[in-house]
C-alpha cells in the first residue's frame, strides 16, 4: 500500500475525530458549519449532534484500527456530511455557497478514502473497477469546485484573506493571490487524470502547510473559538484527502 494512501487515511480519521467531538461541544451537527436550524427545529440540534458525532467518530476509529468495514465507515461519514448539506446547505446556497461546497469537498473527500479500500475489503468487491473510477471522478469534481470556488473567493474576500494571514508571516497580498492561483491550479489538476496525482500530491502539502503555519498558531492563539478548532481538523483531514487521493492515483497507475 503507497505511504500516501496510509497517511491520508490516518489524517482523515483524525480529523474525523476531532470534528465529532467539536460536534459534541457545539450540541449541534456542524460539519461543514450549515446554518443553524430553524427556530421550531431547534430542540434536535442537540441529537443530531450527539448522535451524528458518535457515529462520525465510530466510522474514524474503524479506519484508524484498518477494520474489515473501514471503507463503509469512510462512506458513512460521507453520507450524513451529504444529508446534512441536502436539507440545511442547499436551501440556503445563494449566501452560505462557500461552506456548502466545503460540504461537498468532504463528501467527495470520504468517497477518495473508501475508493482507497479497493482491492484490499471484500466489501467493496461488490463494485467493478469501471463503477468506482466513476465514483472516485465524482469524488474529484467536488473536491475541484470547493477548491475552485475557494481560489474565487481569494479574490473576493481579498481583505479578509489579508487579515487571516498571522503577522509572522510576510507579503500578506502576495500569499492571497499566490494561494488563490495554486487553489485554481489544483482545483483544475485534480480533474484531469494526467496530473491528478502531482496536482492531489501538491494540494495536500499546501493545506498541511496551512495547518501547520496558520490553524495551529491560531488555535493556540485562542483555543475557545470555534472557528478555529474547526479551521484546525478541517485543514488535518482536507490535507488527507489528497494524499490518499495521491497514494491512489499512483497506486492504479
Amino acid at each position: 500500500m503507497p505511504k500516501l494512501i496510509s497517511a491520508g487515511r490516518l489524517m482523515f480519521a483524525i480529523g474525523m475525530l476531532g470534528l465529532s467531538f467539536i460536534c459534541i461541544l457545539a450540541q449541534d451537527f456542524i460539519f461543514g458549519r450549515p446554518p443553524a436550524l430553524p427556530a421550531e427545529l431547534a430542540g434536535m440540534a442537540s441529537m443530531l449532534g450527539y448522535v451524528g458525532a458518535g457515529v462520525v467518530a465510530l466510522s474514524a476509529l474503524a479506519i484508524l484500527v484498518n477494520h474489515k468495514y473501514a471503507a463503509y465507515g469512510a462512506l458513512v461519514i460521507g453520507l450524513l456530511i451529504l444529508i446534512s448539506a441536502l436539507f440545511r446547505q442547499v436551501p440556503s446556497f445563494a449566501s452560505q455557497w462557500l461552506n456548502g461546497l466545503k460540504s461537498f469537498f468532504m463528501v467527495g473527500g470520504t468517497i477518495v478514502i473508501a475508493a482507497t479500500y479497493t482491492g484490499e475489503q471484500r466489501a467493496l468487491k461488490t463494485l467493478n473497477e469501471k463503477n468506482w473510477d466513476v465514483l472516485i471522478y465524482i469524488g474529484c469534481v467536488f473536491l475541484a469546485s470547493f477548491f475552485i470556488a475557494g481560489g474565487y473567493s481569494h479574490f473576493l474576500y481579498a481583505e479578509f484573506v489579508i487579515g487571516f494571514i498571522p503577522a509572522y508571516i510576510p507579503f500578506h497580498a502576495f500569499f492571497t493571490y499566490f494561494c488563490a492561483i495554486c487553489l485554481f491550479a489544483g482545483g483544475i489538476g485534480i480533474l484531469i487524470p494526467g496530473t491528478r496525482r502531482l496536482a492531489a500530491l501538491l494540494s495536500g502539502i499546501m493545506v498541511f502547510g496551512w495547518f501547520l503555519l496558520l490553524h495551529v498558531p491560531r488555535f493556540f492563539a485562542n483555543m475557545n473559538d470555534p472557528s478555529d478548532r474547526m479551521g484546525l481538523c478541517e485543514s488535518f483531514a482536507f490535507a488527507g484527502f489528497f494524499f490518499a487521493l495521491a497514494g491512489l492515483s499512483e497506486k492504479k497507475k
